[in-house]
């Protein structure tokens, strides 16, 4: 993942924020520990100073939650000791976040097809609070049905499957399904997409994986209040075009900067270093979704879509 970083207007830690590649109890550990710190008036000069810790650039990658697993409650303890915390509810809230934040992530048991590009991804994926996406030639992944995504993890070995290329695909269908439990949390982001008709309309898979597929995009953009589903027209190219065939805003509760991934097929993607393409391609989100189908026009095209490929 290519780094971004941010200013913080007036302190004198490391001004350098990478991007939230942490894991949420990691990243919630280091704003807390940041919040405390300012409260309490301190620089990250004055924390060095204090020897509370080895250097700016340490506490930096703390505050951010970037060195969780360098990160020990003694460390913690001695940083909320110096901002003022006691040795009640609070400090041990901090603490039990010290081991939350070194637990391994959910996918440290799928290595074998889960690289590096993608373990950022659902890293970020689990940070965000919005996610908008646009894609022009499959269905989002989060979206997917397990034939629908089978279908498109077959694709690259089309003319040589065998035993062991199936036991991957059921292992890369394991990840996809974890990752989509995200818009079924208990705090779920808002999630949404705009996907080029032309996409519901390629027989991925067949005519009853595509059927089916619609159906429950159907399902989801009539019952899940946190997803938004729409759908881009021919006509509604007149008055938007995308920037790329498939990209994803993320968005943030935090105040980290708004990160964009462009995405391949069947292979990892790119994230956006530039502030300006970030905000051509927010700007760019924005105008396809506001064109796109509203709700109710996007539940009568599924149908309609849906019965075409009736028996």
């Amino acid at each position: 993942m290519a780094a971004r970083f941010h200013v913080v207007p007036g302190d004198e830690s490391d001004p350098r924020d990478p991007l939230p590649s942490a894991t949420p109890p990691a990243r919630w550990l280091g704003m807390e520990l940041k919040r405390l710190r300012k409260a309490a008036g301190l620089t990250g000069a004055q924390v060095v100073a204090s020897r509370a810790i080895s250097s700016q650039a340490v506490l930096s990658r703390y505050e951010t939650g970037n060195d969780a697993a360098k990160l020990t409650q003694q460390t913690v303890r001695a940083l909320a000791e110096l901002y003022g915390v006691g040795d009640g509810p609070e400090m041990q809230a901090l603490l039990r976040k010290v081991e939350e934040a070194k637990s391994p992530r959910w996918w440290s048991s799928y290595t074998d097809v889960v690289d590096q590009a993608l373990s950022e991804l659902m890293t970020v994926e689990s940070a965000a609070d919005r996610i908008q996406t646009f894609s022009a030639v499959l269905v989002p992944g989060l979206l997917q049905t397990a034939d629908y995504a089978r279908s498109v993890m077959r694709m690259p070995f089309a003319r040589r499957t065998s035993d062991a290329v199936e036991h991957q695909i059921e292992r890369r269908w394991a990840v996809r399904r974890r990752r989509q439990q995200i818009l079924e949390s208990l705090q779920p982001p808002e999630y949404s997409a705009i996907i080029d008709e032309g996409v519901l309309r390629r027989w991925v898979g067949g005519k009853a994986v595509v059927r089916e597929q619609l159906r429950h995009l159907y399902n989801l953009a009539e019952n899940r209040d946190n997803v938004h589903i729409r759908i881009l027209t021919g006509e509604a190219w007149a008055q938007a075009s995308p920037m790329t065939s498939a990209a994803t805003l993320f968005q943030f509760p935090d105040g980290q900067p708004d990160l964009v991934y462009i995405e391949g097929v069947n292979q990892g993607g790119s994230w956006l270093n530039d502030d300006g393409d970030i905000d051509w391609h927010r700007m760019a989100l924005s105008e396809l979704i506001m064109s796109g189908t509203d709700k109710a026009e996007t539940l009568e095209r599924l149908d309609w879509l849906i019965r075409e490929l009736a028996d």
